[in-house]
């Protein structure tokens, strides 16, 4: 019949995803392409038919597919004399032999049928489908009409306490047509014992640690848990278990060493299911503060289950293959639409089993989750600082440590996003306690977007924007990176925006650059609070949908679907985002306060600096002579910055000049005023800047303090300054 594939028809069709038994012994006792007896004449055996004293012998005989209408069947039986009035039920047996049904502890049933049917084993119903609940008969319904590729698909279902016996067994299927009118029918059907329950969801990591981690999988049906783990795959030396019987598994593993890796497998006491072998391992983290090189995956939006996501995911494998994933990130809307188990195993277990196994997945919650029991039982978070970070006291959002980076993870979905409000008050405490060198903070909702969602008007990417970001910026957060608009968006170094997108000022960017090496130069930041964040949107890697426009505070947009690969290595962070096609569409690099050594200010060569400022004429707040500061000797890939500052206390410091390689240019329009460009130096009019008004302290008889510092190790640190007074 080909009217469409219904929902309900879909999300029987995703069950055959969940089949794959692994590490479990299974028997067939019937394969598909079986032959079974049927009777087609559109009679009613009778209430005995599906016992197995019933006697067939009368009915024809022949191989599945049964059928007709499709051209694609083995045997084709017939639907009676009317075309338009065909039988509603056609009536099938089989009859198979088990020689000790004993050790069977469940069955696995995979169904092809057209439209709907009952699936009886030695008279016990085992299983229904697409058929009304209660008493039914030869002239009920199916519920749906089945068309197209579902036509052709095995729903599969496991089956516990099967009523399987030792000797003779009978299956006994009646199928059922949605419209005796409909052109079609169609009928298949395997049957498999199983000796051991089957792995149902291969393992997956959740909440590693310095000396931890968690292993989860799921079995059908439930068993007790085993771990085994150790240095390599034929030394798995170690060994955890939980007597329990369960299917959704979770053991945890402590007192390992921190960056170290290990192999695992995973079963029941009596067996492994999966692993031992160079595919399952995990490596732990780092110790803390650690400035080791890391790698991080960074998804959003991924739960379309599409080709686009299989894509995206592609080119991350064929990147660098030999670079370990240390831990991935997901931005929320992991699965769609309503976030169920069913839907997060096409979305997340089924295309990304390879990652699962061997780096940690640390996922935030999207609008499209409705269901907080589904998305919080399926994965781990820490409530008491077991990753590190401060206690949240709730899995909603907490904070985890891996070498030098602190990650915070907030829930824009579902909890109170008020200022002075649980999370907030939580998240106040945890910025105030870390002091590592990376802040990278992610959740749903992203504080500034063109891309599908307007910030501007979404009211969660609003609260998040309005509410977190002064919290955040204070906090000395780096990198924001969130989902929801299906796009990648990329802001500017930014502080101080909290409003909507037309009260963005010049002097709330405090780089305007495009955060290349190559380009206008690396972002830079002081080890202080405000000291700029970067804000990443990255909802694309389930598909990308077209950007209404460029917000202000974005460096760039894009409307592709792809991925983010973050590299940090001591005081740098470089990010990609790495398109479907394994194209790098954009890249950026932010660099801290300990890049390459200690902050070297430039005082006249002072302080062991090879570069200088000196000063030329006088100033004055009236002269029309300029008064120029002087850079020179300028080193190469070094960023630098001029900063002034004025009074007894020298602040506010505003930056004036940004150095980058090969030459100096200037990003800031806040501080506007210097002459650029030039080569390996700079020459800065003082006196166009006192005399601009745009700096009212700056009159007659202050003292200015100025000072050029770029990072170079082996330099001192100091806190003197270039000074001078402002003349009449």
């Amino acid at each position: 019949m080909k009217r469409g594939v219904t929902t309900a028809s879909l999300l029987h069709l995703v069950l055959l995803s969940l089949s794959a038994p692994a590490g479990a012994q299974t028997d067939t006792f019937l394969d598909a392409g079986a032959a079974w007896r049927y009777l087609d004449d559109g009679s009613d055996p009778g209430a005995t038919w599906t016992s197995v004293a019933f006697d067939d012998s009368s009915w024809p005989v022949g191989s599945a597919q049964l059928g007709y209408g499709d051209g694609d069947e083995a045997t084709v039986v017939s639907y009676g004399p009317d075309p338009l009035d065909k039988h509603v039920t056609t009536w099938f047996r089989h009859e198979f032999e088990v020689s000790d049904a004993s050790p069977y502890v469940a069955a696995t049933v995979e169904l092809l049928v057209d439209d709907g049917a009952v699936v009886h084993l030695n008279g016990v119903e085992l299983l229904r489908h697409n058929l009304p609940a209660g008493a039914i008969d030869s002239e009920t319904l199916a519920l749906w009409e089945v068309s197209g590729a579902a036509e052709s698909i095995f729903h599969v279902s496991d089956h516990e306490a099967v009523p399987l016996q030792s000797g003779t067994n009978v299956l006994a299927v009646e199928l059922h047509q949605a419209d005796p009118a409909g052109p079609d029918l169609s009928f298949d059907l395997a049957l498999r014992g199983h000796t051991q329950p089957l792995l149902r969801r291969a393992p997956y990591l959740q909440m590693g640690g310095e000396d931890r981690i968690r292993i989860r999988w799921r079995t059908f049906p439930a068993a007790d848990s085993g771990v085994w783990f150790g240095p390599a795959p034929d030394e798995l030396t170690s060994f955890v278990s939980d007597a329990a019987a369960v299917s959704d598994h979770e053991v945890e593993l402590l007192g390992l060493a921190p960056d170290t890796t290990y192999f695992y497998a995973v079963g029941t006491a009596s067996a492994p299911f999966a692993g031992g072998d160079v595919d399952h391992f995990f490596v732990t983290h780092p110790p803390l503060g650690d400035p080791r090189p890391a790698r991080y995956w960074v998804l959003g939006d991924s739960g379309t289950a599409s080709p686009d996501a299989e894509a995206v995911r592609d080119a991350y494998y064929g990147l660098e293959p030999g670079v370990h994933t240390d831990l991935w990130l997901m931005l929320g809307d992991n699965a769609y639409l309503l976030g169920s188990d069913v839907e997060y195993q096409i979305a997340l277990f089924d295309i990304y089993p390879e990652m699962l196994r061997r780096s940690v997945l640390w996922p935030a919650r999207g609008n499209w989750e409705t269901s907080a029991a589904t998305f919080y039982g399926i994965f781990s978070f820490p409530t008491a600082g077991e990753s590190g970070g401060t206690p949240s006291g709730t899995e909603a959002y907490s904070s985890f440590d891996h070498g030098s980076v602190h990650f915070v993870r907030l829930d824009s979905a579902g909890s109170d996003r008020s200022v002075g409000g649980p999370m907030w008050t939580w998240l106040e405490a945890d910025l105030a306690a870390t002091s590592q060198e990376w802040i990278i903070a992610y959740w749903h909702h992203p504080p500034y977007s063109k891309g599908g969602h307007d910030s501007d008007t979404d009211p969660g990417q609003t609260l998040m924007r309005e509410n977190f970001g002064p919290l955040l910026e204070a906090g000395g957060v780096d990198l924001v990176l969130c989902g929801h608009s299906h796009s990648y968006e990329r802001s500017f170094l930014l502080d101080g925006h909290y409003d909507t997108s037309d009260t963005l000022t010049p002097t709330m960017l405090l780089d305007d650059g495009d955060g290349r090496e190559e380009g206008s130069g690396a972002y830079t930041k002081l080890d202080e609070p405000n000291r700029g964040t970067v804000y990443l949107v990255c909802g694309s890697s389930g598909g990308a949908n077209p950007i209404n426009e460029l917000h202000p505070a974005m460096y760039t947009a894009l409307a592709i679907a792809g991925s983010v690969v973050i590299d940090v290595d001591g005081g740098r962070l470089d990010a990609r985002f790495l398109s479907a096609t394994g194209a790098v569409e954009d890249h950026w690099t932010l660099l801290s306060s300990s890049f390459t050594g200690a902050y070297c200010v430039a005082l006249e060569h002072s302080e062991g600096c090879a570069a200088g400022i000196t000063a030329v004429g006088t100033a004055s707040a009236t002269s029309a002579s300029p008064y120029e500061l002087v850079g020179e000797d300028l080193p190469r890939n070094k960023p630098g910055m001029l900063f002034y500052g004025y009074g007894p206390a020298r602040v506010p410091f505003f930056q004036g000049l940004r150095c980058v390689a090969p030459a100096l240019r200037r990003t800031q329009v806040q501080s506007s005023g210097g002459v650029v460009p030039c080569e390996g130096g700079f020459s800065y009019d003082f006196n166009a800047r006192i005399q601009s008004g745009l700096d009212p302290e700056l009159v007659p008889g202050v003292t200015v303090y100025a000072q050029y510092w770029f990072r170079d190790a082996g330099s001192s640190n100091t806190s003197s300054a270039w000074q001078f007074v402002i003349g009449p």
